[in-house]
């Protein structure tokens, strides 16, 4: 009996996740061709076929789903980073490496830069993993005097501040592959590292294609990719 409960509650648990998942991404669909400022919940209802009921048993209010949606993306983005990126990697090169990969997948998955155009982001959501992560890398880059000495917060804004000045140019006119390369290099040169040492971090082998998720947006976008080659 106590069995046939537990499994009840898992399967009501991995029902409730797929909803609120399914969605968070008919919200990321419809801000993909949309301004979310000019949608409305009925918008989402419509796009996921689901009833008014079901939309408001998992968020208050439309804004309250595209905040769900930048965490949800926020830490997602940070997890697949992490999978990238070998164990003994350097402060600088991580650092590098994590810009690197986040401008290409934003601008490889349009829908995701579409939408985190819209919203203020990253202050949306400063305290998400990957931020912090590359606010750590600094702080420990400065420490370690790989970068030059200089209050952590200009750092963060210049690595943050090119990162999303660099995505918002991919996405307008969507430059020749390497544009993330470039950005890199420069916001290595601002924190102190020597051009020619600039140079060859910003182009180190990353992985050729990341090995998206099943599950999450990835999961969701990945199953789009395939859907779309049939």
């Amino acid at each position: 009996m106590a069995k046939a409960l537990d499994h009840r509650v898992r399967v009501a648990a991995l029902r409730r996740e797929e909803m609120q998942l399914h969605l968070l991404f008919s919200g990321l669909t419809l801000a993909s061709t949309n301004s979310i400022h000019d949608l409305e919940v009925e918008d989402v209802i419509r796009q996921a076929d689901v009833s008014r009921g079901s939309f408001y048993n998992y968020f208050p209010s439309l804004p309250a789903l595209y905040d769900g949606l930048a965490k949800q993306l926020m830490q997602e983005f940070a997890d697949l980073i992490s999978a990238s990126m070998p164990p003994s990697v350097d402060t600088v090169t991580r650092l590098a490496s994590t810009m690197r990969i986040l401008m290409r997948l934003v601008v490889d998955f349009p829908m995701l830069g579409r939408f985190l155009t819209q919203i203020q982001w990253p202050s949306q959501n400063p305290d998400s993993e990957i931020f912090q992560n590359i606010i750590r890398d600094i702080q420990l880059g400065i420490k370690e005097r790989s970068f030059a000495n200089m209050p952590a917060s200009i750092g963060a804004n210049i690595a943050i501040g090119s990162l999303i000045g660099g995505i918002y140019t991919m996405l307008l006119k969507r430059p020749a592959k390497g544009f993330e390369d470039q950005v890199t290099n420069q916001v290595l040169i601002g924190l102190g590292i020597d051009a020619k040492s600039a140079s060859k971090i910003s182009q180190l082998p990353l992985l050729e294609k990341l090995q998206l998720p099943e599950t999450g947006i990835f999961g969701k976008l990945a199953e789009m990719g395939a859907l779309a080659k049939k």
